[in-house]
């Protein structure tokens, strides 16, 4: 029922936003000394990163556009869902839970509300993230599956610029970037990036007369990026505002006419990272850093549907270090507003405090979370989460414990037809278990991980009721190896997802997945050839809701990148490059082969 939906422009935060100018301001004027270059790094500290439990995608490489949630299969774990053509939502499943489960993060604060949407992450990103298991304690509401965390790109030193263009079957992009430094000491770095999809459409035969839909889908994806920096003896200050837009004409099914469950969605975000270095405060403490970031919502926005939504948040931490103890305390706040046509409008604020205590050794790391969100519609809700990494010459062992919550939104709760105001909160707990040995073949992983939920919300006799309680268990195998310039990578999964009240397989979710890939990369050369693969899985069908039998595929992909003079670099990269029909979910297919071409140059 959540895409009879649609939300409203970002709702105000001007008063929060002079908020941190000001601050920004004063720690400023109270430097005075010219700073050296610096590069900006993205400050976000994640749990231990054991190779078993959180996987990192560096987009150093060229990347492509539309190949973003293809880049995230390539991570052992985690599965994505591309309803038709590419850069259309592009949900995210990690070890077997279901999407709605995957919370999705700019520089550790939340861009999904209704639907995690690979297809929103930018080119130009930095690093993009995974975190595998439970982690509401640290991240919040819905984290329960895992956390995907995207870092923006911050210029190499000694780059003052760059442009990028590509071109493909399905999509077209062109990124610019520049740094303007001063004598003072700022530097400002500047992102504008503009992408284009285009497709035909995504609705099989059998549904094309039955349901009129757009013959030529289009997405339009644009991204504004600002970051203001300085440094001094005293203190290092970052200042971030960002703008992501995407539009989409692409169709749905379920619908008579052309639409997109995402015809339209904007996110802003406004963030201010502080820290200190004064030598006075040395003895004591080996650092003292702060960061404030606000966010404008509008994950939905078009000309269907009989309601609106709209959300604000704010996040403020602080991070002490001495010695091996780092002490990090978060708090939050939300504010949601629903608003049905001819109807009341319905908000609710959320507040929430996060303490983090970690110990931070060269053989051991221990990051510890505790988390308490209080909502005006519900009385207060606890989480907590333990991460460990034990190194021992070339063995890792690392072990993720972890409760976890998440609320019912708004329409759940207030909608006349559907919703339910007696609805209880879902919880979670569960954890992984892995270790990585180091031998001259190679590294050889095995995790371990088990997650069991209650009271899940499910939609029964046209009602939301906390009706399942459902299991997510098994387990990753790796092996990964590199010799010269030769690298090579496997890894599949194993999830047995059953609901346990009534007991059955949870549809939308394979029993096996497995992906490989072998990889040249030298100074001015890198090409990798792969392949996914995609076990059996039962989806429902769109129009009566019966189970069908779809997966049992791989897909094979490649890309090549030459460096062909200092600055320049010309890369190609495939996808589907059997031309594979697929059509998962049922109703959508997929556009077939892709291939995608440009050139990245910089100064």
């Amino acid at each position: 029922m959540g895409d009879a939906l649609i939300l409203c422009e970002p709702v105000e935060a001007n008063s929060l936003r002079l908020f941190l100018c000001i601050i920004f301001v004063a720690s400023l004027h109270a430097s005075t000394v010219v700073l050296e270059p610096i590069v900006v790094k993205a400050k976000k500290e994640l749990p231990p990163s054991a190779w078993q439990f959180i996987e990192s995608l560096a987009t150093n490489r060229v990347t492509t556009p539309g190949f973003e949630e293809q880049q995230l299969k390539n991570i052992p774990g985690v599965t994505t869902t591309t309803n038709g053509n590419p850069g259309q939502l592009t949900t995210i499943s990690i070890q077997g839970s279901t999407s709605k489960y995957t919370k999705m993060l700019w520089s550790g604060l939340s861009i999904s509300e209704t639907e995690t949407d690979a297809a929103l992450i930018p080119l130009s990103t930095g690093k993009v993230e995974v975190v595998k298991g439970i982690h509401c304690a640290e991240y919040g509401n819905g984290a329960i599956g895992g956390v995907v965390n995207v870092i923006p790109f911050s210029m190499p030193d000694g780059q003052s610029g760059g442009l990028k263009l590509s071109a493909g079957n399905c999509a077209k992009s062109g990124h610019l970037w520049w740094r303007q430094k001063s004598q003072d000491g700022f530097f400002l770095q500047q992102h504008i990036e503009g992408d284009t999809f285009h497709g035909n459409n995504s609705i099989p035969k059998r549904y094309q007369a039955k349901y009129p839909t757009a013959k030529s889908p289009e997405t339009e994806k644009r991204y504004f990026l600002n970051r203001l920096s300085f440094d001094s003896h005293h203190v290092k200050a970052t200042l971030q505002m960002g703008l992501i837009k995407s539009a989409s004409t692409g169709s749905d099914i379920s619908r008579v006419s052309p639409y997109d469950s995402r015809s339209k969605r904007t996110l802003q975000i406004y963030e201010l990272d502080l820290e200190g270095k004064d030598e006075r405060i040395q003895p004591y403490l080996k650092g003292l850093s702060t960061i404030g970031i606000s966010q404008d919502f509008s994950p939905y926005i078009g000309s269907n549907g009989t309601g609106r939504s709209c959300s604000g948040k704010a996040k403020f931490g602080i991070k002490i270090k001495n010695d091996s103890v780092v002490f990090e305390p978060v708090a939050e706040y939300h504010n949601n507003t629903l608003d049905f046509t001819g109807a009341k409008q319905t908000k609710n604020k959320e507040y929430a405090f996060a303490q983090g205590i970690h110990l931070d050794k060269d053989t051991v790391k221990w990051k510890n979370w505790a988390r308490v969100q209080k909502a005006d519609h519900y009385n207060p809700v606890y989480a907590f989460s333990s991460s460990l990494l034990k190194t021992h010459i070339d063995t890792e062992f690392s072990a993720h414990i972890g409760t976890g919550f998440q609320l019912p939104n708004l329409y759940m709760l207030n909608d006349k037809k559907y919703g339910n105001k007696s609805l209880k909160h879902e919880t979670a707990y569960g954890g992984n278990l892995g270790v990585a040995q180091k031998t001259s073949a190679g590294t050889f992983s095995v995790l371990l991980f088990r997650t069991e939920h209650k009271r899940q919300i499910d939609y029964k006799n046209d009602k939301y009721v906390n009706l399942n309680k459902s299991l997510q268990k098994g387990f990753e195998l790796g092996w990964k190896n590199q010799i010269g310039p030769w690298g090579t990578q496997l890894s599949c999964m194993y999830t047995e997802s059953v609901s346990l009240k009534p007991k059955k397989n949870l549809m939308n979710i394979p029993k096996v997945t497995a992906n490989g890939r072998i990889f040249y990369e030298k100074e001015d050369i890198t090409t990798s050839v792969g392949w996914r693969y995609t076990g059996h899985q039962v989806q429902p069908d769109f129009e009566n809701y019966a189970p069908v039998k779809r997966g049992g595929y791989p897909v094979f992909f490649g890309d090549f990148q030459y460096k062909f003079k200092e600055q320049a670099t010309w890369h190609v990269a495939v996808e589907n490059a059997l031309a594979r029909r697929i059509e998962s979910p049922p109703g959508y297919r997929s556009p077939g082969f892709q291939i995608n071409t440009g050139i990245s140059i910089t100064w």
